[in-house]
């Protein structure tokens, strides 16, 4: 009984030092939205857009380990691979590994576009108050902020498209002198 007791102290303070660094977390939070908003705009739009980045995130360095496998002729699941194509594939040993990376990445594309689509009409607005096209003084800052904080995310997935479609164009290389 008096263990059973001694847990339960040390489990409520434990929730207690939670609950109340969680209570001073959003006090801080808050204070920091009230006194400086572009820096608040710049962490939700840089967090908001690795969410939304994440799939192209993980899938384009996905790409890149497996064109790394296909280049050192290591062993590769097909069945893992043709499973993020995304398509239902039937003789699945027609296909090469090549050919499912290529349809991989193909898998990838609409949510590429759509991601760059939504960078791009963050990028206008601002580009509108930047050039007083659009005079909100109070809310002009604030979309700079977010800008600011998406263009982090986009540089991480454009550069990781690009060593995804450099490992893939070495595969072909490396299938071409087989």
């Amino acid at each position: 009984m008096k263990k059973e007791k001694i847990l339960w102290w040390i489990v409520a303070i434990i929730s207690g030092i939670a609950l109340g660094l969680a209570l001073w977390g959003i006090f801080a939070f808050s204070i920091l939205v009230a006194n400086n908003p572009e820096s608040s705009a710049f962490v939700i739009g840089c967090f908001g857009f690795f969410l939304f980045a994440n799939r192209l995130i993980f899938g384009f360095t996905g790409i890149t380990n497996t064109a790394i496998k296909v280049i050192e002729n290591r062993e590769i699941d097909k069945n893992k691979l043709a499973e993020k194509c995304h398509h239902h594939l039937q003789n699945l040993n027609e296909f090469s590994n090549i050919s499912l990376l290529y349809m991989w990445k193909g898998a990838l594309e609409p949510f590429k576009y759509t991601y760059f689509f939504a960078f791009f009409l963050i990028f206008a607005f601002d580009i509108l108050f930047e050039l007083q096209i659009l005079t909100m003084t109070t809310i002009a800052p604030v979309i700079k902020g977010f800008m600011f904080g998406a263009a982090i995310p986009t540089l991480i997935v454009w550069g990781l498209e690009l060593m995804a479609n450099f490992y893939l164009n070495q595969t072909l290389l490396v299938q071409e002198n087989e």
